[in-house]
Formats: structure tokens, sequence, C-alpha cells
């Protein structure tokens, strides 16, 4: 089952670690990354790190000393702000207020990347800026404050998304707070950051995105601040298609595949968090502490989604000349749960919800897919029954006459038209071309015109027999 996975109210206690495990692994301090996400009621906000020794010049920064690893996720894409702040904390409230001393906070931030666990020796230490491959140095990079567009436009040529270190513009009010941004963050991208404490002063660090709820605004995967798994993956065809989790003050991990033939689990000759050549089948993820205790299991299974889903249903709430309507999307599914599935109507951008509401009276159609993005499956054409609220008899070819939507399917059904007297000028046919605003040869003057219909209601299990009335007007 694929589930959307709760979000997580994460305080200090959940993300705050002994800098002791952090760089237990000296030689990849970076793959000790800790993860942060961010939505309307979380931020990053731990006590920072002192006397720790720099790692050197890094991107735009000629220092790095107390170094602190994180990497985020993107959950839907789009336009990433955030703003880093450092603070020596008064109040113990885990937020900067006034009379509280900033501290100077440096960052450079990494991306996109398929896992979060990346190569460190892949993370560029220097910049490009004639793109030819060579002599890459940190001298070349620039402080995102003196060029906002140099990351944003790539003009590094590395993966380095972001950088800044701040400096004080004006003595008695310095410019302390960085901003970091991802301009175009895709589904499932990683990143990774680092925040330095170059005051090297006790204090706290606060990471938070600053343009969320706006348009076109991304957001972080609050899932990944869970240990293990996740949720069983879904994958259109045998993969291969990377897996990975994590533990709390896991040092190293070991993976294992259920053998059916010998009904255990095997292991497999990967130590990393991550497995990229996963393909059907159940995994598990063991992680062991730096004394080689076990800290976390998980298993996980990766499906074949291909062919899961066998056909679209639908119910429709309202009874027929509702004038809007609520269609719900029923699956037929051989693999998975209905959570696992999103919908489209009428070729429009596919939902999470099976739910579509205000929908008018005509033909639609519904398309499911799985959220891998295969067994996408039509339903039959559904059929509302319904009426135009006005029509123009001017020979234009649009909307020359008037006649019920979807009503050539009741042969039985009565079609009467009235004037505001209540005179009868017209008796339809179903499926007829339609009245075309005349009475006896006369042109009919522009009015309200009224309408009587007896069909069988087709949202009813028995057709039962119904009458609906209302109006419509004549424009000329």
């Amino acid at each position: 089952m694929i589930k959307k996975m709760p979000l997580i109210v994460c305080t200090i206690f959940c993300i705050f670690w002994n800098s002791s495990v952090l760089f237990a692994q000296d030689d990849l301090p970076c793959q000790t990354a800790m993860p942060f996400c961010a939505d309307a009621s979380q931020e990053l906000t731990f006590p920072n790190t002192t006397g720790v020794e720099s790692l050197g010049q890094i991107g735009c920064l000629n220092t790095s000393p107390n170094p602190a690893w994180f990497y985020i996720r993107i959950d839907q894409p789009g336009v990433l702000e955030f703003d880093i702040v450092q603070w020596v904390e008064i109040n113990d409230n885990n937020t900067f207020e006034r009379g509280e001393r900033q501290l100077d906070v440096d960052f450079v931030a990494w991306g996109p990347f398929q896992t979060f666990f990346v190569n460190c020796d892949d993370l560029a230490t220097g910049c490009d800026n004639d793109g030819d491959g060579e002599d890459l140095s940190a001298a070349q990079c620039r402080n995102n404050i003196d060029d906002e567009e140099y990351y944003i436009d790539n003009m590094d040529n590395t993966n380095i998304m972001d950088c800044s270190w701040s400096r004080n513009t004006v003595e008695e009010n310095p410019v302390k707070t960085e901003t970091f941004t991802i301009p175009t963050g895709q589904s499932g991208e990683y990143y990774i950051i680092l925040l330095t404490n170059f005051a090297n002063e006790a204090g706290i660090i606060q990471l938070q995105q600053t343009n969320l709820g706006e348009p076109d605004a991304g957001t972080t995967d609050c899932s990944i601040l869970e240990e293990g798994l996740g949720d069983d993956i879904g994958i259109c065809g045998n993969g291969p298609v990377i897996i990975q989790g994590r533990f709390n003050n896991a040092v190293s991990y070991q993976w294992f595949e259920f053998s059916t033939t010998s009904n255990a689990f095997l292991p497999v000759p990967v130590t990393t968090p991550f497995y990229d050549n996963a393909r059907p089948g159940t995994y598990r993820l063991e992680g062991r502490d730096i004394n080689g205790d076990p800290v976390g299991s998980d298993d996980i299974v990766v499906s074949n989604v291909t062919n899961s889903l066998t056909a679209v249903g639908y119910t429709i709430a309202e009874e027929s000349f509702a004038g809007r309507y609520t269609i719900t999307a029923i699956p037929e599914i051989t693999v998975g749960d209905p959570e696992d599935f999103e919908y489209s109507i009428d070729g429009l951008e596919f939902q999470d919800s099976p739910v579509f509401t205000d929908v008018f009276p005509g033909d639609h159609v519904i398309t499911g897919r799985h959220i891998a993005g295969c067994s996408e499956v039509d339903s039959e054409v559904i059929m509302i029954l319904g009426y135009p609220q006005y029509f123009t008899p001017n020979g234009d070819g649009f909307h020359d006459t008037w006649s019920l939507i979807n009503i050539e399917d009741q042969p039985l059904a009565l079609i009467y038209i009235f004037d505001r007297n209540g005179k009868l000028l017209k008796q339809l046919q179903p499926g007829s071309i339609g009245w075309d605003g005349t009475y006896n040869g006369a042109l009919m003057p522009s009015s309200e015109y009224w309408f009587r219909v007896e069909f069988n209601e087709p949202r009813d299990a028995n057709m039962r027999r119904r009458t609906f009335a209302g109006s419509f007007s004549l424009i000329r």
C-alpha cells in the first residue's frame, strides 16, 4: 500500500543529535546529514555547534567552521525560499525576538540528487564560471548577497544550488540573515545543506521556508522525518528503482531481499542506506550504531503496478437537472489500494482525490492512473442530463437551437416549451434538432421561456418517472 505519510510535528528533541555522532565518519561528514522539512507548522530550530574544526574553503565560503549537515526532499514542485538565522537564545522558546543578539551564520546548498546519501566527493567545492569543466575553485564562487541571480541561473556551472555568507554592511545593524533559494524544485529531488557557525559562539540556528502558500511555491516532504523505509512502492515495469531509508544513530547499514525459495531474507552486497537496483520484491534494511549494535529494521514491498488499474467506475451524487454535479471515481484495482491512484476529468490536471465537484451537464470521461504514472484507464462516457441556459437563433451556427442535453437516450421522454404566459409553443422529440425560436413560422422575441420534461431518472436504479421544469433565455 502506498499512502501519504502524516505530517510529523517535530521539535528540537527529534532533530538534534550529538556532535560526536554527526562526525563519527570524519571522511564522509555529508553522509551523516539529518532530514529536515518545513510546512506551515514546522521549521528547523536547533542548538548550533561550537569548537568543531573548519572543513576548509567550500563554495563561496572562505572557511566553514562548526559545520552541520541537513537534507530535504521536494514534495510539491515549485520555488522554495528559506531564511537562515542564528542568535543567542535568551527566552528559551526557539523564537528569535527583539533584544536577542544575532550571530553570523553561513551556508552552502547542493542538488538536486536522487538520494540523500550522496558521495561527498560529488559535492562541488568550487565554481566554474567559464563552464569548461576545468580548474574549479572557491575563488570563482560568488556570494548570493552580491549577485542574486548567480546560482539561480547556474552561472557557477556546478551542483552548488546556493551559497551565502553575511557581512556587516552597517556596524550597528549588521546583515546576518541568509536566504536560500531552490528556483525549480521537482518532486522527489534531494538537496544537501551545510550550515556553519562562523561566530563560534553558542546559540540557536533556524532554517525556515518563507514562501509557503504563495503561488508556484514548492513544499518539502515531511515523511523523511520518519525512521525506516516508508510506504511500499509501486513502479511501472520491473525497475530498477532506488529505495532508501534511515535510522537515528545508524552509521552502517545492511540490505536483505526476501527469497521465496528459502522463505527467508538473504543479505545483498549493499551497505549504504539506499539500494539503487531494487526490482519487484520484498526488501529489508537494518541499521547499526557506532558500536555495531542494531538500532532499527524495516521492510518494504516493491510492486509492478503496470496493470494495477483495470477499470474506472463512478457515482453521481445529485439527480438529473441539478445544474452542478459531484462525480466520484471508483477504481477497480489488482495491486495496491485506492490511495495509490490519481484522477483527471476531461483531460484536466490529475488530482489525488477521486471526487470532482461543480461538474456541468454534458459528456465527461474520468481517467485514473497509478501515482507512479502508469496503468492509465478511462471510464465510460458519463452522460449527465441538463439544459442550456440560453440560445441565440441568429444563423451563425452557434447555439442556434435549444434542446435538452443528453436526452436522446430517453425515447419516452416528453419535452414541452411554453412562453411566460404558459402557452405551449413546441413539443420536442428526444434527439431532435431542437427548438429554433419560432411559433407557426413567426420569430419569437428575446425573452425568458419555460420548459417541462417528463423522463426516467437515470440516477435511480428503477429509472423512476420524474418531471422537471425550468427556464431559459432566447437572445436575438
